[in-house]
């Protein structure tokens, strides 16, 4: 990302996984009652990569 962007903007990002991976996250997601990117960008915080705390919470359910 470069500096002059934009704090706060977010960017797409595709993976391909194994079914069985996509899964687990969904089931996760589920049994957290929050969306898939909640589960990947709390998981790539705890691997150690920077993720704003604010992003970490499901958008939906902001006012």
């Amino acid at each position: 990302m470069k500096n002059e962007q934009a704090v706060g903007l977010d960017e797409y990002l595709q993976v391909q996984v194994p079914t069985e991976t996509k899964q687990a996250l969904e089931r996760h997601a589920v049994q957290e009652r929050v969306p898939m990117r909640v589960v990947v960008l709390r998981a790539l915080s705890k691997y150690g990569i920077s993720v704003p705390a604010d992003s970490m919470v499901d958008r939906r359910k902001q006012s």
